[in-house]
Parts: C-alpha cells; structure tokens; sequence
C-alpha cells in the first residue's frame, strides 16, 4: 500500500505539481489548514506544506498542526523561498520536520518526503511495541500457563496439514506472549522460504535478515530483534522483551521449545509429501505396466489372426492355381514362393512388436526408483 501525503497548498497548480512529482503515493490536496484538520484525516504519513497565500502566519500554520491530536504526529516538510539560516532555524524551533527551497529539486522533494515517511512509519511500529507490551503486561500468563499454551500449540500443529495452518497457530502462540514476529520456513524443493508476519507483510530487509542469518547460530540477538534458526524455520522476534529479565528468560526457553516443535513438523510435512508423491507415481507405474499387458494382449490376437489369414490365404491360393492349368511342380514351387514370403512378412511383424520384453526392465528400474529403492509386490 503507498505511503500516504497531504500538499497543503492555497494555489491549485502547486498542488497539483507536488501530485504529479509525488505521484508514485496517495496524495491528498488541501488549500488551508482548516479545510485538512476538517477532514478528520489522521492516517497521513507526511505533510508538505507551503504556507504562502493562506492568510496566516508560518508559525500560527505550525501550531495549528502541531497542537491537533490527529496532526500532531505527523512530520511536516515546508516548502519556501529564501530560507537563510535563521528562517531555518526559526520553522525548526516551531515545529517543522524539514524544509525544500523554491525553486526545489524534484529528487531532493521525493527523497525527503521518503526520509519522513520512513521516520513516521518507525514512531507507529515504536508505538505499536509499546502498545503490544502494555497488552502484555495487562494479559500476563504465569509460567505454568505459559507452558499450558505451548502444549495446546503442539497438539494443533500435529493436526495441520499445510504450512499456512501451521504459520497462523505459531503467530497466534505468539501474539498470547506478546510477541511480534516473522517466521519463515523451506520445504523441501523451494528456492525461496515462505514467509508469515504479524504485519501481514515481511519487508524486503526482514526477509533479506533472515536469509542472511539463517546459518549464523541458532539463536542471534541484535537490539531489540533475536533471530532464532533451526534447520528449515527461523523466527525473528521484533520487540524482544529484554527490560524485563525474568520474562525474557522465560520467553528465550519457549522459543526455542516452540520452535523445535514447528521444525518437526515442517520436516514431518516434506515427508508426508514425498510419500503422497511417491505413492501417486506408483500408480501411474501401475497403470502403465497395466496399458502394457492390455497392448500385449491385443498384440498376441493380432499375431493369432495374422496366422489364421495366412492359413486362409494358402487355401485359397491352392485352389486359384489348379484354374492356371500349371502342372505339379510349378503349382508347389510358386506356393512355396509366396508362402515363403509371407512367413518372412510375418516375421518381420512379430520382431517390431514384440518389445514388451524391452521395456520390462525399464518399468522394473523407474518402480524401483519410485519405491526407494525397496522392491514391491
């Protein structure tokens, strides 16, 4: 979803600049800061604001923001003319988060509204570690109820058959400790680890942390994030509780416990698969050795009336050749001749198709195969 940006700008042209320079976000325009904290708006990202012609004062614009509880949050860019030192000074002092000169660099504009956004979206994930740990704080389960859940999550994970269910009933274990976090895990053939947050989305960083630091230790604390590594599942925790000693100790020993459990399972999965695989090639091994017997089948009727024409049609040659009036030894000569011909044709025949004894040890080799190498009924 793109960040979102408010142009406050009394000159329609202006604002419709910034929209288009800033076109790659949500842009919202409003020509005075009564008409925006009107709107109620309070999931702004940035605000870029140019103060000429909207009949205040810089400072008396800075406060209106700064002191409304929906605004008061957000960084604000201002953007003016002949900004010397102590004008910059001055709109700092009062509350301004940055500031672009007229005429301004699109790419400076775009690079600093990106700077405040990124800064915005850092306080709210602040905010939310600190509203997750309120949480926790007021739902605080003891030590043997924590336990209690872990053997819930285990009994739950058995029964999931897909790493979606299984990803959703770690996070939901985790959210009851209070935890915000990705998981990642491999199934056995992916390029790629299949990633779960509580965010809903993993950043590109996230995912590139975890890739990095999957083969770096089993467990790798770095501020307020742990990385936690098994074989084909990692866990970053993003709001380690590290101030409260005894609970992070507690949380240390369910993590890896939990994980553990999530490993097995995911390897239990690969295993499950490979034999669903296993047993849907089987079959398709039996069904071929099957369409081969019933081809065999037709093949040895066909043989068999391939003969019983051939009996036919030296019947019916002995009876043409007593109507060509040859005598004894040139009817049996041309019969023998014609005979001998068939018999050739009928040779050539069964050699280019008898290859059920070819392919035999071939479907013996690709069973075995299949199989593992154990040998089947």
């Amino acid at each position: 979803m793109p960040g979102k940006v408010v142009v406050l700008d009394s000159e329609k042209h202006s604002v419709s600049l910034l929209g288009h320079i800033l076109s790659h976000l949500d842009v919202s325009g409003f020509s005075n800061v009564e008409e925006f904290l009107a709107s109620g708006d309070k999931e702004s990202d940035c605000i870029v604001l140019d103060g000429s012609g909207m009949g205040s004062s810089d400072d008396e614009l800075f406060r209106m923001l700064r002191e409304h509880p929906n605004t008061a949050g957000i960084p604000v860019i201002y953007v003016g003319d002949n900004l010397n030192i102590d004008t910059r000074l001055a709109i700092y002092e009062a509350g301004v988060d940055d500031y672009v000169s007229k005429p301004f660099d699109v790419a400076d504009l775009q690079a600093k509204v990106t700077r405040a956004m990124h800064q915005r979206r850092y306080e709210r994930e602040l905010l939310d570690s600190a509203e997750n740990a309120k949480q926790a704080a007021f739902e605080a389960m003891t030590h043997s109820a924590e336990q209690g859940e872990i053997v819930r999550f285990m009994e739950q994970i058995s029964m999931c058959q897909k790493l979606d269910e299984l990803a959703q009933a770690l996070l939901s274990l985790l959210s009851r400790f209070g935890l915000n976090a990705v998981f990642s895990c491999w199934l056995e053939g992916d390029e790629w680890p299949h990633y779960y947050s509580h965010a809903g989305s993993t950043s590109p960083l996230e995912q590139d942390l975890m890739q990095s630091g999957h083969g770096g230790g089993r467990i790798m604390e770095f501020g307020r994030r742990m990385l936690v590594n098994y074989p084909r599942t990692s866990l970053l925790i993003k709001n380690t509780p590290y101030e409260d000693a005894a609970r992070f100790g507690r949380i240390k020993d369910h993590l890896a416990v939990v994980l553990s459990a999530a490993d097995a399972r995911v390897s239990s999965l690969n295993m499950e698969e490979r034999l669903r695989q296993k047993d849907k090639l089987l079959d398709v091994v039996a069904d071929v050795k099957q369409a081969l017997i019933d081809v065999q089948h037709r093949q040895d009727q066909m043989k068999a009336r391939a003969a019983s024409e051939r009996d036919d049609v030296k019947l019916e040659l002995r009876e043409e050749l007593l109507t060509l009036g040859l005598h004894e030894e040139q009817e049996e000569r041309m019969l023998s001749l014609v005979m001998d011909f068939l018999k050739s044709l009928e040779g050539l025949y069964n050699e280019a198709m008898d290859w059920q004894e070819d392919l035999e040890p071939v479907m013996q080799a690709i069973e075995y195969v299949v199989s593992g190498g154990e040998q089947t009924a």
